[in-house]
């Protein structure tokens, strides 16, 4: 293990905003996904961060960060005993969780783990959601943690060099039907598929597309995730913040000057990202979405991107697109202590069931976007 390594602790956002070019100096050294950049987390601390403690760890050697492990500390309650547990910022929010470790992995990880167990906060357990499975700290974890297990599938194309190339890669009845709704569609409509990803276009491209995910859940008897203001507001900075920097992809089919589908995602170094979609209901027997999917899947390999992630969740559409799965995985890391068998037998018991059962009914409208998303 390295001697110089020593572990620097940030507990306050105005600390962590003034991290941004040390944070890109450590994302331009290691593989990491959009989930991980200084833009999407600062952001998401902002605006959701308030009942939760910044446990930001920085691995330092020779006065660099090698090291970056971007952690919080929430209280929960349950049957009325408080327990304390660490995360990955973002969490649910961010598909993709990692710590940021350009050199030193392993030991960036142990210093990381002693540094939390010295803490005065009373945490019971380290959950580390969402860690892709190209995680280089997933070797490490399957030796401190207690559990360790794949918890996400993670659907994704390898894009070839051409469109024509895509569709055929495509079952024959897939490629049949996306040409006839197509052609239905241009008999009955002017079509016309609308980029909204700039900076001068993306703040109506976000409004119509908060209308149509809200629409759609609407009409299923949900409130929809972008009736809660705060969640609104953060996806609105995002595409902001995303648009100027060129990593903004807002997609918009229009028929005869109407919006009736949009995706929302990410282009980040050679990938795209499918975050969230919506659409409008009294079109669905034309299969927009799947329309404006093809048109962004042939977007991304006009881009010479290499990759289109459909992102975490088993939802049987994204099976129909030809694609190889991925799997994210899920650590947990128990406090050293007189207690941790006990404590360990009731999380995994009791705590696990009450988080997972909190996650769905907070998350609803998302997951199951996903898997009406036709």
């Amino acid at each position: 293990m390295c001697a110089k390594l020593k572990v620097v602790e940030i507990d306050n956002l105005s600390s962590f905003l003034a991290l941004r070019e040390e944070w890109n100096d450590v994302l331009s050294r290691c593989e990491h996904s959009v989930f991980s950049t200084w833009e999407w987390l600062t952001c998401w601390w902002k605006h959701f961060g308030i009942d939760k403690k910044l446990v930001l760890l920085l691995a330092e050697e020779d006065n660099q960060i090698v090291g970056i492990a971007p952690l919080m500390y929430s209280v929960y309650e349950m049957f009325g005993a408080r327990m304390g547990k660490i995360e990955f910022i973002g969490t649910p929010d961010s598909d993709y969780n990692d710590f940021v470790l350009a050199d030193e992995e392993e030991e960036c990880i142990t210093y990381f783990i002693n540094h939390l167990n010295r803490l005065l906060a009373k945490w019971n357990h380290i959950d580390l959601s969402e860690i892709p499975e190209s995680s280089k700290s997933l070797r490490f974890l399957a030796e401190t943690s207690r559990t360790l297990k794949p918890v996400h599938k993670c659907p994704y194309v390898s894009l070839p060099r051409s469109h024509d190339a895509f569709l055929q890669s495509l079952s024959y009845n897939r490629r049949r039907d996306l040409q006839r709704n197509l052609k239905r569609l241009e008999n009955e409509f002017e079509v016309n598929f609308a980029d909204y990803s700039g900076p001068q276009s993306y703040v109506k491209g976000m409004n119509e597309f908060f209308e149509l995910h809200q629409r759609r859940w609407e009409s299923k008897g949900f409130s929809g995730v972008f009736s809660v203001q705060t969640f609104r507001n953060f996806h609105f900075e995002i595409a902001r913040s995303f648009s100027q920097k060129g990593w903004l992809r807002l997609y918009l089919l229009r028929l005869s000057g109407k919006s009736v589908a949009a995706l929302y995602g990410f282009r980040y170094q050679n990938k795209f990202y499918g975050y969230l979609s919506g659409f409008d209901p009294r079109y669905s027997r034309y299969s927009i979405g799947n329309l404006l999917m093809s048109k962004a899947i042939e977007k991304s390999i006009q881009e010479e991107l290499t990759e289109f992630d459909f992102m975490r969740g088993a939802e049987e559409y994204k099976d129909r697109w030809n694609t190889t799965t991925r799997w994210n995985h899920e650590a947990i890391i128990t406090r050293r202590g007189f207690l941790e068998n006990v404590e360990y037998r009731l999380y995994n018991e009791y705590w696990q069931q009450a988080s997972r059962l909190k996650y769905f009914v907070k998350n609803a409208p998302r997951i199951l976007a996903h898997a009406l998303n036709k």
